[in-house]
């Protein structure tokens, strides 16, 4: 008999034990906001997310030490996207289906941002690429937007129409050749809006050769835009090794041409490689850490950290600040709302989508509701000159 009532106390005891477990994590869940970051950390282009990922940290340990937003802490969930878009996608789903996320920050190139687009409409999760820039990425093929994707970098169509712009009214060039990524969404893309708005402002484009990601053989290309009379060669590479490689080997073949570049240029590591060979070489980025502004926190960042922030630093830290914006927004109209439920993620989603003026790293917010683009987001138009990088001008939509 006291054993049939022992037994039933352990259980009753281990029951309560249970309820009371689960309740209190319940109240520790509900008081933490998750973002997913989906970042290239190793492999080749390890540089665009290991810095990114810093930046974040360091932000969101400062949130939380000040009490989080309205009381809610973040938690940062990072997956490594190793350049390839499969595990891109995987990430993604694996964020949204089982961490929960309330948002995620990435990926930062647009092949794997453009599949993304549509999982996170239909998970209902607000996804901000940070250097994805093709147009797809947020508006899909017939013209539609993504509702729960968007951008915090300027697009294809106006960094393309600058460069062209540039190269003919401020450089004089009337010809132009192409060395393509025939294989990236944002390559070709770039090299579309360069020759559509170059010809008609009288321009010609006399070569367009291609290559496919990965390839580090480039003479047979080189060759031909040398035959073809060209002035000017526009790369529109994503990474800053295709045209180090493409540079070198021009050199070698006694090519000398005006080299036009765009913002998957922007790297360190191609001074380094090919600084001498693109002595001269213009370029187009939405933000460069040689302005003044980003001085003191460069200064922190390589202190602290031993290596250099990065503009995929200040792009990430741009999406974390929409996002803080965003949460706080949604916290002021339901302060005890549950991070991971979806009627929070579209509320944030609603804010992110009308958001004005909104103070983030680099510069104000303001969100295109009909694209999900920042609204007038600068072109800084760089040169590489003596080894370092030179701001030119900038060009405001």
């Amino acid at each position: 008999m006291f054993f049939k009532y022992f037994k039933k106390g352990v259980w009753l005891v281990a029951l309560l034990a249970l309820s009371l477990s689960s309740l209190l994590s319940g109240c520790a869940s509900s008081k933490t906001i998750k973002i997913g970051f989906i970042a290239q950390m190793t492999g080749p282009d390890s540089y665009i997310g290991q810095a990114a990922k810093l930046a974040l940290e360091d932000r969101i340990a400062e949130i939380n030490e000040k009490g989080g937003i309205k009381g809610y802490k973040i938690e940062l969930i990072t997956y490594d996207s190793r350049s390839e878009v499969p595990d891109a996608v995987a990430a993604a789903k694996r964020l949204m289906d089982q961490d929960h996320v309330s948002a995620i920050i990435g990926p930062e190139w647009s092949g794997a941002a453009i599949p993304i687009a549509s999982i996170a409409d239909t998970s209902k999760t607000p996804v901000i690429a940070t250097t994805a820039s093709n147009i797809k990425v947020t508006v899909d093929d017939n013209g539609n937007v993504h509702p729960f994707m968007f951008r915090v970098c300027f697009i294809d169509p106006y960094q393309g129409f600058a460069i062209a712009d540039f190269a003919y009214k401020e450089l004089g060039k009337r010809k132009a050749a192409f060395i393509t990524d025939v294989s990236a969404a944002y390559s070709v893309g770039i090299q579309n809006y360069f020759e559509e708005h170059f010809t008609s402002l009288g321009g010609e484009v006399v070569a367009k050769e291609g290559y496919q990601a990965n390839d580090q053989e480039f003479r047979a290309q080189i060759s031909k835009v040398a035959e073809s009379g060209a002035d000017l060669l526009v790369v529109p590479t994503a990474t800053y090794r295709d045209i180090a490689l493409i540079a070198k080997q021009a050199d070698a073949l006694g090519l000398k041409i005006q080299y036009l570049g765009v913002d998957g240029w922007v790297a360190d590591e191609l001074l380094s490689m090919a600084g001498k060979e693109l002595d001269g070489a213009y370029l187009s980025s939405g933000v460069t850490t040689e302005s003044p502004e980003f001085k003191d926190y460069n200064a922190a960042f390589e202190k602290k950290h031993g290596m250099k922030a990065t503009v995929y630093a200040y792009y990430a830290l741009d999406a974390l600040y929409a996002i803080e914006y965003a949460a706080s927004a949604v916290l002021d109209q339901n302060p005890s709302a549950d991070p991971g439920s979806e009627a929070f993620r579209v509320s944030l989603k609603n804010a992110l989508e009308t958001m004005k003026d909104v103070p983030a790293f680099t510069s104000k917010l303001t969100m295109e509701p009909d694209t999900h683009n920042p609204h007038n987001k600068p072109v800084v138009i760089l040169q590489i000159k003596d080894g370092q990088w030179k701001i030119v001008k900038t060009y405001e939509p």
